[in-house]
């Protein structure tokens, strides 16, 4: 545990975040975790609301750790963070499956939980837990690390082989938007992130036309949201960041303003993007979450420890 805890501090100070930045992955995370308190303040919500801290950094451990394996297990994870829906048809190489992979931690959840009956306990240690609860223990960091990969769909860089806009001359535009901006403008991103969820989960599900019970569809329709939000996301950047562009399909960096400055106008784009992360990942978890759990006696069951330094689970 303590060289898990080591690695997620590393990753966290480092600028080169690969998905979302922590910062990103935990107010998708967080958000979805008040999202279910909201729809299930009887049942699960409460104890979902109450593990959010947990549930965010669940969330950054695909990056934080899985990434930095060694060998092919690190490698094969990488591809497990995108899906370039504008790869031409017929070249399949490198061309990702983030839907698998959040479909994958959804179904090790579902599989926890799908004989739970009556958890126990208040403060306890869910390494010792037992039953029922040591059920739920796991279960929690199955949800939260589902919860990286359908923020990785709400990012929109994530669905594009043109991943960091070296195509356009638009070269370190990945790491701006989703680290540095996101970095920038928090604290305060999380409240409308918040609030903008609350506002349009409705109106986004029906517009993806597609419902939990088929996971990896449903992601997919949020990549295909976050692919038009790519030329979006260009214009933003080049009007009121980029100070001096590269020719197009240069592997260099376009320069940029200081995120302070340079990342104000896309706050709107950032804010769509996130909830939308938000939005999904609730919408899975709760179809995985059973309904007839008694909770009477885990009213105030909290978790004192983590699981941080699982087994590695290999993409299917």
């Amino acid at each position: 545990m303590k060289k898990a805890l080591i690695v997620v501090l590393v990753a966290t100070a480092s600028p080169a975040a690969l998905a979302w930045g922590p910062l990103g992955h935990r107010i998708v995370a967080e958000t979805a975790a008040l999202l279910v308190e909201d729809d299930l303040p009887a049942t699960w919500g409460p104890l979902i609301s109450r593990h959010r801290f947990e549930l965010g950094v669940y969330a950054f451990l695909p990056d934080a750790s899985f990434r930095h394996l060694d060998g092919a297990e690190g490698n094969i994870e990488a591809e497990t963070h995108y899906l370039n829906l504008d790869t031409p048809p017929g070249e399949t190489a490198r061309r990702g499956s983030v839907d698998r992979r959040a479909a994958q931690f959804l179904e090790l959840a579902r599989a926890q939980l799908k004989d739970l009956h009556a958890p126990k306990g208040g403060y306890q240690r869910g390494a010792t837990a037992t039953g029922d609860t040591r059920r739920v223990f796991l279960a929690l960091y199955d949800l939260g690390v589902m919860a990286h990969y359908s923020g990785d769909a709400s990012m929109p860089y994530h669905a594009t082989s043109d991943f960091n806009g070296y195509a356009q001359g638009e070269g370190g535009i990945h790491f701006y938007f989703e680290s540095d901006c996101v970095n920038a403008l928090e604290p305060g991103l999380a409240k409308d992130v918040l609030a903008a969820s609350r506002k349009n989960r409705i109106r986004w599900l029906r517009a993806w036309n597609v419902t939990a019970s088929r996971p990896a569809e449903l992601v997919t329709s949020v990549l295909k949201d976050s692919l038009d939000a790519v030329a979006k996301v260009a214009a933003l950047d080049k009007r009121h960041a980029v100070t001096k562009l590269q020719p197009p399909g240069s592997p260099l960096n376009a320069e940029r303003k200081p995120a302070v400055s340079g990342c104000i106008s896309m706050r709107d784009v950032i804010v769509d993007r996130l909830a939308r992360g938000a939005v999904l990942t609730a919408a899975l978890w709760e179809s995985v979450l059973p309904k007839d759990v008694d909770f009477s006696t885990a009213l105030d069951l909290q978790f004192s420890d983590m699981e941080l330094d699982p087994a590695y689970v290999a993409p299917q």
